[in-house]
């Protein structure tokens, strides 16, 4: 019963991610394909997101698949001293959300990348 009901689950979210990708993509069939205007708007969102959904994506680019499925069994093999790691977005987000992210908004740039090349 207990596979029956994680295949289920497993089967609603795939179909619900799949639904939400192909909504969007046919939502906004009108605009050309290589016009700068997908571009802004696929990439960078249309510059109308606010601090902390950029600053939560940045945090979360930083933690690796490897890294879910290590941690939880380097804790259980050597005990929880690595546990410290956990507190570290709990200091970043608000770190990025209040003073790198809007900082970069200003700049009007799209990566940290790019702030590093200006001259």
């Amino acid at each position: 019963m207990v596979q029956a009901l994680e295949v289920a689950l497993f089967g609603f979210l795939v179909l619900a991610n799949l639904s939400l990708g192909l909504y969007f993509s046919f939502r906004k069939r009108n605009i050309a394909a290589d016009s700068s205007a997908t571009r802004n708007e696929v990439f960078l969102a249309s510059r109308m997101l606010k601090t902390l959904p950029l600053a939560a994506s940045s945090v979360a680019s930083l933690f690796s698949s490897t890294g879910l499925v290590g941690f939880p069994a380097h804790n259980y093999a050597y005990g929880w001293h690595i546990s410290w790691a956990y507190l570290t977005p709990l200091v970043l987000i608000p770190l990025a959300t209040h003073i790198f992210v809007p900082v970069l908004y200003r700049l009007r740039i799209t990566s940290i990348f790019e702030a590093s090349t200006e001259t």
